[in-house]
């Protein structure tokens, strides 16, 4: 049991990393659609970050001030694959450790449920419906007599 839950909260982060790696995505492709949009000139060496995924992504956007081309560029959709992905698999991870807790939960109840009936008995309602039920018709009639 714990193997599945350590599996789906992995599950869970690995879609919080795709959100993650979306969200810088789709930052990327927003400033360079502002930039591009305003006018301006700016070249990826006028940022910090020069990694070489930084320059790659920034390479890789189109330089034009319609946003349609960046959503259909090639980290555009990645960008849009990663985030669709991270909703499905998240929403997943979760739904799938909610059942395993719903049915942690369920055998604890029955396990108490079990011991309470070993330690303390039947319940009342237990007794209750080993006794036969009467009504009114069934009771002989009772005569109160004067002394």
């Amino acid at each position: 049991m714990a193997w599945k839950k350590a599996t789906f909260v992995s599950l869970w982060l690995a879609a919080l990393s795709l959100a993650i790696c979306s969200t810088f995505i789709f930052i990327a492709c927003g400033l360079k659609f502002s930039i591009f949009h305003s006018g301006l000139t700016v070249s990826q060496s006028d940022f910090v970050d020069n990694t070489p995924f930084s320059i790659y992504l920034w390479q890789m956007l189109p330089e034009t001030a319609r946003w349609s081309d960046y959503a259909f560029s090639g980290p555009g959709l990645i960008g849009l694959t990663a985030f669709v992905a991270s909703i499905g698999l998240g929403s997943y991870a979760a739904i799938k450790l909610e059942e395993i807790n719903h049915a942690t939960l369920a055998a604890k109840t029955t396990e108490m449920h079990r011991w309470d009936s070993m330690l303390v008995g039947s319940s009342l309602e237990d007794t209750l419906q080993n006794f036969p039920h009467s009504n009114a018709q069934d009771m002989p009639p009772y005569a109160v007599k004067s002394a």
